[in-house]
């Protein structure tokens, strides 16, 4: 009877060593399970600082840009406004160049009339000249 108490006594201790040696490899898996959701909680927080210190920056570079823009749009303006002038300028330059050469067309044609003159009177002036010499 001894010997049946003993052997379901090593049974028992079987079973509860069984058991204990289960629950410890669980316990294992569980701790590294739990060290890697850690790490990665890590990571995710260390990514979320990293991701606010990037919205930082975008924030930063989105202001530079915006002032940027504002600067273009404002040389823009100027740029538009010195076109608009000198378009202005140009229209009056060839309004000018079309009356000068208008008086130059009619000086020409002056020109020509005093030359025809001038020689009419040469020839006539010659022609009196043959006749008291003659």
């Amino acid at each position: 009877m001894l010997e049946a108490s003993l052997m379901g006594f090593l049974l028992f201790l079987l079973l509860m060593i069984d058991r204990l040696h289960h629950y410890i490899r669980e316990l294992r898996s569980l701790r590294k399970t739990m060290e890697d959701v850690k790490k990665h909680n890590r990571g995710f927080e260390d990514g979320k600082n990293g991701s606010a210190d990037e919205a930082k920056a975008y924030g930063e570079e989105i202001s530079t840009l915006k002032t940027k823009i504002m600067k273009l749009e404002s040389e823009c303006k100027t740029k538009r406004k010195e076109v608009k002038a000198s378009e202005a300028n140009a229209v009056a330059l060839k309004s000018q160049s079309e009356g000068l050469h208008v008086e130059y067309d009619r000086l020409l044609v002056e020109n020509q009339n005093l030359r025809n003159q001038l020689q009419s009177i040469d020839q006539s002036l010659s022609h009196s000249d043959i006749k008291k010499n003659t």
